[in-house]
Parts: structure tokens; C-alpha cells; sequence
């Protein structure tokens, strides 16, 4: 496995699934980590202040730096090298569409994210992205 998608949306199961893909996968020859936030529409306010706000840097808004923070300090504590990436969408569309589009070989996630819709159906965008790629995902509860 070259590159991998984990995407984070700040929750306890997203960072377990960050440090089980820190701590498990290619110890003779690490992976190339790509660390995903999306933010769906109706929680940004305007597209404009959500980028003219400060975050990680000039391309990350607060809500995405926030929920990326606990990942990235995870990785910077394990030395794991990662790359930082933010999208705005549906968040099963999102994080299929970039997994095509920048190659990743695997997705690793957890099975509960933030949202109120996730409380009620457990897994409903794992489940959703597992249906839209073609790549192995590995779901970490």
C-alpha cells in the first residue's frame, strides 16, 4: 500500500482509525498518509468566510483545522509523514471521489463520525464510501 485515505471529521473513532493506520500499516515501507476533512455544505456558512477564515493555513477554515488537529498531532507524535487535504460536500461522495482522483491504494476510517445523522445510522457514510470505490477500505471501530 502506497497511499492512504483516512478521513477526519474530529471524532474518537476517526483518530483511533488514524493511529491504526499510523501504528499497523507498512512498517518496513510506510504508507503515504492523506488525511481528509470534509465539510458539507450546511454547516459552513458562506463558501467566502469559510475560506477567508484562519485556519491549519490560508486553505484550511477553522471547522477543518479543528477537526484535523487530534490527527495531526497523533502523526507528529508517531513521526508518520502525512499530507493535508479539505474538501467541501457530501462526505461519502468527497472522500470517494478523492481517493480516485489522487490514486489511493486504501481507505482507512472509523465507523462513527460526528454528525447527528451518524448517531442514528451507525456507519452510514463508511458504508456509503465502501459503496462508491473500488480500493479496500478498512473500517476501525
Amino acid at each position: 500500500m502506497n497511499k492512504v485515505l483516512i478521513p477526519c471529521d474530529g471524532s474518537d473513532s476517526a483518530l483511533r482509525a488514524v493511529r491504526h493506520a499510523a501504528e499497523g500499516l507498512g512498517r518496513s515501507s510506510p504508507p503515504s498518509l492523506q488525511l481528509l476533512h470534509v465539510i458539507e455544505p450546511m454547516t459552513a456558512v458562506t463558501l467566502s468566510e469559510a475560506f477567508a477564515a484562519q485556519g491549519l493555513d490560508d486553505r484550511f477554515p477553522p471547522q477543518a483545522a479543528q477537526a484535523l488537529q487530534p490527527a495531526i498531532s497523533a502523526l507528529d507524535a508517531a513521526g508518520v509523514p502525512y499530507t493535508l487535504h479539505c474538501r467541501f460536500g457530501e462526505p461519502a461522495t468527497e472522500i470517494a471521489a478523492h481517493a480516485r482522483e489522487t490514486g489511493c491504494d486504501a481507505i482507512v476510517m472509523g465507523t462513527r463520525g460526528r454528525g447527528a445523522l451518524a448517531s442514528l445510522v451507525i456507519g452510514s457514510v463508511a458504508m456509503r464510501v465502501v459503496q462508491q470505490v473500488d480500493i479496500p477500505v478498512t473500517l476501525v471501530k
